[in-house]
């Protein structure tokens, strides 16, 4: 069977190959604010990498997005770092994917010239993310944006090993292995200590300072939030389970392992599933269901696919793709457009926060469910 990835790449056989600018993915939702985005990596010198053999600590890679009120100087930040950026188009290329897809877009960052003029000392939610196995952190980068916008730091991971490629600042490049059915509760419990040590070095403001450069950090660390996509989604149920300070989680389109399933969840937590991904069709979601102890909420997006969740939709809009691809690709990225996809993803997910992190309140799933009809509430 082909992976969902492979069978999108398959399928863009007939698209020309792209110019060589660089094209800018929008932010969405209803506060396009500037974002300031950073990347960095983090070692835990106190864990040995269990995917490595020869001892060496344990290294992720994140990237931080932070809201700015007053940008002065603005940039076309690149959507993928080069190397990531050459592996992914030639992966691409191999299935007919016009040449230079990575490598022509980019996304809007706000710079931090020479001191730092801090736009706020406000200290603002904290929202960490966990995309799906095999995958890049990248392909989520656009949406984070969104979320960031939205009044909210956000906080991306890629967990070596079990993401397709991680590129390291100092050029080193980890490719991804095959991880089995038997290996993914293991991977499982790396992504949860993964988590955890990000956060760790998040209590630090001098770490907080470096990923959100233009915000005044105190002592104290946010109130924090966990959404995950597909395998991330699992990771975001785990780490809820197992990590007192983080507030509540969403999982995106992901099946769900491990002791969850049996001690379940005593804080806000929302399921979002693709058309016929519910409880009816993904019995760890039905076996959760009744041991998800805090709020909880199911809801189902007809017209969607796995990677619907992703940026991928918004690519192929803003590149003129979507009326161009063969209907197989609708198997992986749905059938709502690109743009509309987006916003629905990310109104749905701030709703979410707003509700843990912030107002208590569910007005804004409210405003939601009346903008978007493909939108259906199963619990």
């Amino acid at each position: 069977m082909l992976h969902p990835i492979t069978l999108l790449l398959v399928t863009f056989w007939s698209v020309p190959s792209l110019a060589t600018s660089r094209i800018r993915l929008p932010v969405v939702g209803s506060n396009p604010s500037d974002v300031a985005i950073t990347s960095m990596s983090l070692t835990d010198q106190r864990r040995v990498d269990p995917f490595t053999k020869d001892g060496r600590a344990r290294r992720i890679m994140v990237s931080g997005f932070s809201p700015v009120s007053v940008c002065r100087h603005s940039h076309l930040e690149a959507y993928m770092p080069p190397s990531t950026a050459n592996f992914e188009d030639e992966k691409f290329a191999a299935y007919g994917l016009p040449n230079g897809t990575s490598q022509s877009l980019g996304l809007k960052g706000c710079t931090a010239n020479g001191a730092p003029r801090y736009c706020s000392s406000k200290t603002l939610p904290l929202v960490l993310f966990s995309g799906a196995l095999g995958t890049s952190r990248t392909i989520y980068h656009s949406m984070l944006q969104s979320v960031a916008a939205a009044g909210y730091f956000v906080v991306s991971v890629d967990h070596p090993y079990d993401a397709d490629i991680v590129e390291f600042p100092n050029g080193t490049i980890i490719t991804g292995v095959d991880i089995n059915d038997a290996e993914l509760d293991d991977a499982l419990t790396t992504r949860v200590e993964d988590i955890a040590f990000l956060y760790q070095e998040l209590a630090k403001p001098s770490l907080r300072t470096q990923l959100f450069p233009m915000h005044r950090h105190s002592g104290n660390l946010p109130k924090t939030a966990i959404i995950g996509h597909s395998f991330g989604g699992a990771t975001a149920a785990a780490a809820l389970q197992q990590l007192s300070y983080i507030r509540g989680g969403v999982n995106i389109d992901g099946t769900m392992f491990g002791s969850v399933l049996r001690t379940g969840l005593n804080r806000p937590f929302m399921l979002i599933g693709h058309e016929n991904k519910t409880q009816e069709t993904d019995p760890s979601w039905k076996t959760v269901w009744p041991q998800l102890k805090g709020w909880k909420k199911e809801v189902e997006v007809k017209g969607a696919a796995h990677y619907s969740f992703s940026d991928l939709p918004l690519i192929t809009s803003v590149l003129g793709l979507q009326d161009k691809l063969p209907a197989e690709v609708e198997q992986v990225l749905g059938s709502i457009e690109g743009y509309r996809m987006m916003k629905l993803t990310v109104a749905y997910v701030t709703a979410f926060l707003n509700m843990a992190l912030k107002s208590g309140s569910e007005g804004d799933f409210v405003r939601a469910d009346t903008e978007f009809s493909e939108v259906v509430e199963v619990s």
